[in-house]
């Protein structure tokens, strides 16, 4: 879909003046734009001077960067939410953020929270518009780990431009849905209580017919309806662990209800579930090393960022406590990706000291 079939609601979206989100719109649509000008002027114009090869590289980074922040405000801008972007479901521009940090954000020195240091070199020797490389030099502890990356140009394109059409596309169709009062948030309520996997399946149905969606679409209601199917279909043998796990079956039980309910403009009831001695036992550990483990708390959900393997072994090395320890050791047993995101997303849920 192109932006053009959201050109009236966003300008519509501004004669508000009291509110913010329709200049947010404004923006967001308007930087899509000159992105979509970019990539076409990367792909018609061909470079062989290395000077000129390095400013459009440096340049399409930063755009397809600032593009996914765009489709995210533009969300807001003209619906309020972000259900409809869920950029980080997307393999390739989940990386992108990575590259685009090495080479264009901070590729001359970077600092770890463990005390490690990196620094990227991009090579030029076979530099071209279509693809490049750079190794990364990660010192830690008086020990040097070389990491080579190859990145190619064109996958980034494509996986970028199949995400912004597929979210247009379903923030146009909730644009033009027309309100009304389903019985899904009910449905949920009765999930939270039951974690029935049917129910499930058919709460998803439900609401894919509801607001028109595609089976594949990024929207956060169907991707946390995957994360709930994950959990429900969780089996731990320990009980502490199996706690854990019913923990976050009822979180993300909770957030589907939530977005049922916002987007029909309805409030319902408080679903509050008592947090596991284990996830208790790790906020204390945080509380008690605030200042060094707080930090370290950041990419825990975040399976594939770079960090997050030697944030988890500096958190291990502040000497937690048995249980904080457990569920710690349980988080790096893990290799699945929706599964570490499901508890280092729990353990990123303290709050620091006010």
């Amino acid at each position: 879909m192109s932006l053009e079939s959201l050109k009236s609601f966003v300008f519509e979206s501004r004669k508000d003046t009291q509110n913010s989100h329709g200049y947010r719109a404004q923006s967001s649509f308007s930087m899509l734009e000159h992105v979509d000008l970019m990539i076409k002027r990367y792909e018609t114009e061909k470079q062989t001077e290395k000077g000129a090869i390095l400013l459009d590289v440096f340049g399409i980074l930063q755009g397809l960067f600032v593009a996914i922040d765009a489709l995210y405000d533009l969300a807001i801008g003209l619906t309020q939410y972000k259900y409809h972007v869920n950029v980080n479901s997307n393999p390739t521009l989940h990386e992108l953020k990575y590259i685009r940090n090495d080479i264009v954000g901070h590729p001359t020195h970077r600092t770890y929270p463990n005390g490690g240091m990196g620094f990227s070199i991009l090579s030029t020797e076979n530099l071209s518009k279509d693809c490049f490389s750079y190794n990364t030099y990660l010192f830690e502890k008086n020990k040097m780990e070389v990491v080579t990356k190859d990145v190619f140009i064109k996958p980034l394109f494509v996986a970028y431009l199949e995400a912004k059409d597929n979210i247009l596309e379903d923030i146009y169709r909730y644009l033009t849905h027309v309100e009304t009062k389903t019985n899904i948030p009910e449905e949920i309520f009765s999930l939270y209580e039951t974690l029935n996997l049917n129910l499930l399946n058919d709460i998803k149905e439900k609401f894919i017919k509801e607001y028109d969606l595609d089976k594949k679409s990024p929207h956060r209601f169907l991707w946390r309806a995957g994360l709930l199917e994950t959990l429900i279909n969780w089996h731990e043998e320990d009980s502490e662990l199996k706690e854990m796990v019913f923990y976050m079956s009822k979180f993300q039980a909770s957030k589907m209800y939530e977005i049922a309910l916002n987007l029909e403009n309805r409030t319902g009831a408080d679903l509050y579930t008592s947090i596991p001695r284990l996830l208790q036992s790790f906020y204390r550990f945080i509380r008690k090393n605030e200042e060094v483990a707080l930090p370290l708390l950041v990419n825990l959900h975040d399976y594939n960022h770079p960090l997050f393997h030697s944030d988890l072994s500096a958190l291990l090395s502040l000497k937690p406590g048995k249980e904080a320890a457990k569920l710690l050791r349980f988080l790096k047993d893990i290799k699945d990706e929706p599964k570490a995101y499901l508890i280092g997303s729990a353990l990123k849920s303290y709050r620091p000291k006010s």
